[in-house]
């Protein structure tokens, strides 16, 4: 192998190391543990493995599994939602932090704090917010109903039913079940965008300028240089920031544990916080079968992460 070609490999040797020091033996050992139903009270050897091994059923379970059916659809629901949102509101950002004015350096780093903000911080932050009573949005949510139902009063006019809900309750967020999963979102887009902008905004600084040039000399404007110009160069990163929401999505737990627990009503129990529970929430704890829920997880993931690298050949331009 030439210089040339090793030169790539001493970047990743750290995580290599890593990687195979600290995670490939907890990874294959959850394997073998998911064929099993060990109690954690026993000493991990060959003995205890071979007393408590079921084969398949922890995977036959999951198929007769209510409340893991329940999670899988919440994990669902929480992805197709908060990943288009969290990829489209930090591609805004990016467009309008690409350019220079005062004080863009601290605009830029103001959108980075939510990010480099611990998940506990921002949790707590956000139980406040959605409190129903004394939290900020639902104090302006009623305010806005009132002055709404004013409004109607003053046309002598019945406010609709919306707006009055608006003025007197408003929405329950984190103790109502049709509300504590929009709660969590919130969260976690507010919480996601500074990292994605980031990302967005070293994709357009790498955009050269003269492609913009030519584009107005044939007459093209904004928007048009936006779709045929930044959005095909562009779409690498926009692929990598994709994928990476995905799997951050399909992943979502601390915000799930710090804001409501799974609740209310299972509401907001993901795959990986009933992972948690199945494996540290219940006595005696379930490894057996939280390690089979792992690999659920990894197989769905590992199979969604080869399709989309599969589709990125139709709509991610690559330079030759």
């Amino acid at each position: 192998m030439s210089s040339y070609r090793r030169f790539p490999w001493l970047f990743i040797l750290p995580s290599l190391v890593g990687f195979f020091a600290f995670n490939a033996g907890p990874i294959l050992i959850s394997l073998v543990l998911s064929f099993t139903q060990w109690d954690v009270f026993d000493p991990l050897n060959l003995s205890a493995v071979v007393d408590s091994w079921v084969g398949l059923e922890n995977y036959r379970e999951m198929a007769r599994d209510p409340v893991l059916h329940k999670a899988f659809w919440n994990t669902l629901y929480y992805v197709l939602v908060a990943v288009p949102l969290e990829i489209f509101i930090s591609l805004m950002v990016a467009l309008g932090l690409n350019r220079d004015f005062p004080g863009v350096k601290i605009v830029r780093t103001l959108y980075l704090l939510p990010t480099v903000t611990s998940v506990v911080a921002v949790g707590l932050l956000w139980r406040w917010v959605l409190n129903p009573y004394v939290g900020p949005v639902n104090l302006f949510l009623r305010w806005s109903g009132q002055q709404l139902e004013a409004l109607f009063g003053f046309f002598g006019l019945a406010a609709p039913a919306l707006v009055h809900w608006l003025a007197t309750q408003g929405p329950g967020w984190l103790s109502d079940e049709r509300w504590a999963m929009p709660g969590i979102i919130l969260a976690a887009v507010w919480a996601g965008i500074g990292f994605r902008m980031l990302i967005f905004l070293a994709g357009l600084q790498n955009i050269d300028k003269t492609y913009y040039e030519a584009a107005s000399l044939d007459g093209a404007g904004p928007w048009q240089q936006f779709w045929n110009v930044t959005l095909p160069l562009l779409s690498p990163t926009v692929f990598l920031n994709t994928l990476l929401a995905l799997i951050g999505g399909f992943q979502v737990f601390g915000l799930i544990y710090v804001m409501t627990g799974g609740g209310p009503l299972d509401a907001t129990n993901v795959l990986l916080f009933y992972l948690y529970q199945k494996a540290f929430g219940i006595f005696p704890p379930d490894m057996g079968y939280a390690s089979a829920i792992a690999w659920l997880l990894f197989a769905f993931l590992f199979a969604l992460t080869v399709v989309q690298w599969q589709l990125r050949k139709r709509w991610v331009w690559e330079e030759a």
